[in-house]
Parts: C-alpha cells; structure tokens; sequence
C-alpha cells in the first residue's frame, strides 16, 4: 500500500512539473518554470577553402655528387708524387699522383733482350728448315734413280718436320715476349696516374711513401682519393614502404639540407629501387631514390644529410577542408542514410574488402540551425593541414573542426555552440551587451552572427 502511495504522488509531481512548464506569462511567452535541456556542444568552425593542394612525402637522405670516381692503382707499387691535396680543383687529364716505376723499366729491359734473344732463335730455326728442305729435296732426287734407301729419305722428312716445329715454337715464343713487353708498358703508363674527370679532391685516402696494392675478391685494394664533379649533385633518399607508391621517376621535390633547414633547394626524381632493403638493427623497410639537384648552390657539398618533400599529387582547385575535420565513426554511430549512401558506394568491391572498409566510415560535421549534421564525404589527398573533399561539402558549408575533445562526442543532430572568446573588460559593444543581456533574460538571440574571421556562422538560442 506504501509503495503504491509513492507512486501516485511522484506522479503528481511530474504532472505539476508539466504543466508548469507549458503555462505562458502573460504576452512575453516566456515558461513560468524552465525545464533542464541538453546542453550545447562548445565548437570550432571553419569554411572549407578552394584553391591549390599538394600531398608531400617526406623522407631523409644523403648528398652525394652524381659523378664520382674512386682512384685505385692497378699495380703495386708505392707513391713517389703526389701533388694535390684534398679540396683542390682539378681538370681532366691532370696529374694526381706517380708511382714509382724502377722494378717496371728493369723488367721492360729485360723483355726487350728476351725478345731480341728470340729473334735471332728464329732465325736459326729458320735457316735449319731451309738447310732440311734441301736435303730432303736432294734424296727425293736421288730415290728416283734408287741411288738412296727409303730409310733415308724418311729420315730426313722427320728432320725437316723437326725443323719447321722448332721455328714455329720460336715464333709462338716471340709472341708471347712482345705481349710481356706490351704489358710491361701499360703498366708503366701505370704508375702516372691523372684525374678522369674535372672536380676536386673530395677525400684523400692515401699519402706520399705509402704502397698501394690493387684490388683482389677478398680485398677491395687501395683507394687513393676520390675526385668528384660537383656541378651536379644529388640525394640518395630512403623512402618508407608505405609511401613508395607514390613516388616514381620525374616528380618534383625539394630537399632541406641539414645545414640550413629554412631554405628549400629545388630537386627532381630520377630513379627509383625496385627492391626494398632493411637497416641492420631496423624492421623497417626503405627504398632507395635518387633525386637530382635542380641548381647549382654552393651550399649542397658531398657527404651532407638532408631531408627531401617530394610532390607525389597536386590539385590546382580543390575544396579543402582542415585535415582534423575529417572524423571515422562506426557505423552503428551512424544514421542509416549514411550507412545506406556508403553500401552504396562499395557497391562494386568484393565482399572481404567491403567488410575491411565498412567497419569505419568517414565523415564531417557541419553546423546547421544550432546543430551538428553529419556528412559523408569522399576525401581526396591531403596535405599536413588540409584534406582535399571530392563529394559531400560545399563552400557555404561551416564545417566543425574542433576541439577533439567535442568532435570525439559529436553525434547527428547533438546540439552545438561556438566557443566564445576572451575578451577583456570593457571591450564589448552595446550591441554585445545587448545580446548578451537577453540572453540572461531568457529572450532568443539573433538566428546568427558574424564571428572574427568575417564568416557568418549559425549561432545558438536560450530557450
């Protein structure tokens, strides 16, 4: 019996409430008793904007020069001259170092006498076979008239086959001296080592009196110096796999050198690895890209590091939105006409991957008669400020991008005010006063006002 008393008068309060609520005084229309409401959402609005957008891909890398020689020695010897030292420029052709040649001109003198040696050996063998096709000649005469055994005369065909191997020996053997001696002078062109290119000295490796040896599988020989042409540099970036993509061979770009962050230096792609490869101690996977500098600017020197933006995508007249705008709910979050407008769009993709892309749907928020709506949009590419809108936003739109804190509870149709800025005491005009008075009064205030960008943007009433 108590309880069903509870009941009854919690009833009546409610029904005392209700009427209170809906009776008028007099001709100001105004409730006798306000009921609690839901309170507005405080936002930050901003209009899309139409102009140019650019997606960028950042990655760093390393200067180098595009030509660059490594000087080795082909023969082991030891430096007797070098006259250059690191940061010269030199011409191509100009000496940059000499190796000394003693042991060379010593085995050069021995190879001429060698040769020499075998010119008068072949000679002699010459001279023996004429000496056997005589002979042999005369017992073939003489076998005509049975004047000579057949024992004779084969002996002496065998003498004369000996004669005419041993010349060609001779001869073989002054082949192979004259190509010792020819060997002998290159190596001696060797020793005088000049720059193939024009540059400078980037690096001296190696110093007057050391010996340099050459290069075996094992052993990657000595490097003397490196020359390079600094009249056109490039930079060898490592890409992320995730952004590889995009880039491909005659993009522009920039690069920012390390030395100078501030100032951009223009630069283009020239090539890009097929392949991807990790660094030791890193999961991550990089490919290489080789990007040319576009101008000749003192400050890009071998050897530095850098950091390069390369323009994957551009839009010369785009509507772009703040990149924070652009939101991802679930789809029971959603009301069913966005649910339907999506499925209707992933209409022609396969089952997993419209299961992948449906579990998030994208979207915005637009201010509308004090009100979030929710737009579905298709985003095109962005950059690190703005996001580029293909379909569900207009230029008169007032698009909500803030702060994360509202967005992350915004909902279609959650009620919404603009943030309202500090201002100082005594700042504010009569008009201002004015509007807010009213509103303390309960009265409605102006359907919108004009916030401090210039943009006119829907504004909230007190009930």
């Amino acid at each position: 019996m108590r309880g069903f008393l509870t009941l009854l008068v919690l009833a009546a309060i409610s029904a005392g409430v209700f009427a209170l609520g809906s009776l008028r005084r007099g001709t100001d229309g105004k409730a006798i008793l306000h009921v609690a409401k839901e309170l507005p959402l405080t936002v930050e609005v901003a209009k899309p904007e139409q102009g140019e957008i650019v997606r960028l891909v950042q990655a760093p890398g390393d200067v180098e020069a595009v030509l660059e020689v490594d000087i080795s020695s082909e023969i082991v010897s030891k430096i007797v001259e070098m006259p250059v030292e690191e940061g010269d420029q030199v011409r191509a052709g100009e000496l940059l170092c000499r190796l000394d040649d003693k042991n060379l001109l010593a085995e050069l003198e021995s190879a001429e006498a060698r040769i020499a040696q075998l010119g008068a050996a072949v000679r002699q063998a010459d001279a023996d076979l004429e000496k056997a096709d005589r002979d042999l000649s005369r017992q073939m005469r003489l076998s005509e008239s049975e004047a000579t055994s057949d024992l004779e005369v084969r002996d002496h065909r065998t003498v004369q086959k000996k004669a005419a191997a041993l010349l060609e020996i001779r001869r073989f053997e002054m082949i192979q001296a004259e190509a010792y001696r020819k060997k002998l002078q290159e190596d001696l062109k060797k020793t005088v080592i000049t720059s193939p290119i024009d540059g400078v000295i980037a690096k001296l490796s190696a110093k007057q009196g050391e010996v340099v040896v050459t290069g075996t599988m094992n052993n990657p020989g000595t490097v003397i110096m490196t020359v390079s042409d600094l009249s056109r540099m490039q930079v060898r970036v490592r890409v992320d796999e995730v952004d590889i993509p995009l880039v491909a061979a005659g993009q522009k770009g920039r690069i920012y050198l390390q030395a100078d962050p501030n100032t951009s230096i223009p630069a283009g792609v020239v090539r890009v690895a097929s392949k991807g490869s990790k660094q030791v101690g890193r999961d991550i996977v990089t490919f290489e890209a080789l990007m040319e500098v576009l101008s000749r600017d003192a400050r890009v020197m071998p050897g530095m590091t850098a950091n390069v933006e390369i323009e994957v995508a551009r839009r010369a007249d785009a509507v772009t939105v703040p990149v924070e705008a652009v939101v991802h709910r679930m789809r029971k979050d959603l009301p069913e006409r966005i649910v339907t407008a999506f499925d209707a769009k992933q209409s022609g993709l396969d089952l997993s991957e419209r299961v992948r892309q449906g579990q998030y749907i994208k979207v915005l928020y637009v201010m509308k008669d004090q009100a979030a709506e929710v737009r579905l949009v298709d985003a095109g590419i962005a950059d690190t400020r703005h996001v580029e809108i293909l379909e569900g936003v207009d230029l008169a739109d007032t698009v909500i991008v803030g702060p994360y804190r509202s967005l992350d509870q915004l909902a279609d149709g959650k009620k919404v005010a603009l943030e309202e800025k500090k201002e100082d005491a005594g700042t504010k005009n009569e008009g201002e006063a004015e509007t807010e008075q009213l509103a303390e009064d309960g009265e409605e205030t102006p359907d919108s006002k004009e916030d401090s960008r210039g943009q006119t943007v829907a504004a909230t009433s007190t009930p």
